[in-house]
């Protein structure tokens, strides 16, 4: 894969997270706003996120579109529950143990699981046989 195609596909992988992060963020953001608990609002968006991302990557970001869906899928999902895991224990320590605002670590631990979700799907569940 030369340097240009990889700078591509990072850039599209962006666009994407932008877009998810903003769909995530809204969702959260909505449900809290109708008193739902921060936890559960935090969910939601991620589930409306990820099910965003999964069709943008792999149709745009990583053109797998002659690949195993299903095994893609799993490992899409096995990914994000991981990178999940790992971003809601961050959230729910900022705002429990350090009195953070709860915007601010949602904000803060959705970096960390861009990071996290882009290293493990460009490896894992986006990889061409």
């Amino acid at each position: 894969m030369n340097k240009k195609t990889e700078a591509g596909r990072f850039g599209k992988f962006i666009i994407v997270g932008i877009i998810n992060t903003a769909v995530t963020y809204l969702v959260f953001f909505l449900l809290r706003q109708f008193g739902v608990l921060p936890e559960i609002s935090n969910a939601v968006g991620y589930v409306a996120g990820v099910a965003n991302s999964f069709i943008w990557n792999k149709l745009w970001v990583f053109h797998t579109k002659d690949t195993n869906v299903w095994k893609e899928l799993s490992m899409f999902l096995l990914v994000f529950l991981l990178c999940y895991g790992i971003q809601f224990l961050a959230f729910t320590a900022m705002i429990h143990q350090l009195n953070m605002n709860e915007y601010i670590a949602q904000l803060i631990s959705m970096c960390i699981y861009t990071v996290l979700n882009y290293v493990l799907n460009r490896t894992l569940a986006f990889r061409k046989p």
